[in-house]
């Protein structure tokens, strides 16, 4: 029914309205065209959904390597 409400905004002359109709519409089906074209993608190449998985391990996971950083102190006038 979002169609539906672009063209009630346009008939009412309510260009915020409209864009907002209009851009809510879009994100609506880029979001799902992107969702297909990922499911299709996964079911072809199963592999893909695999280093995706791993990527994302990886990146929850602490670096144990790296110490946090240690500002030098700045000498003032008192030293």
């Amino acid at each position: 029914m979002p169609v539906n409400d672009i063209i009630a905004q346009a008939l009412d002359n309510n260009p915020l309205n409209l864009k907002k109709a209009f851009d809510d519409e879009m994100t609506t089906r880029v979001r799902a065209a992107l969702n297909q074209k990922y499911q299709d993608m996964t079911q072809e190449n199963p592999e893909v959904a695999e280093v995706e998985t791993m990527a994302a391990d990886l990146a929850a996971e602490p670096v144990a390597d790296e110490a946090p950083e240690v500002a030098e102190e700045i000498p003032t006038e008192e030293d």
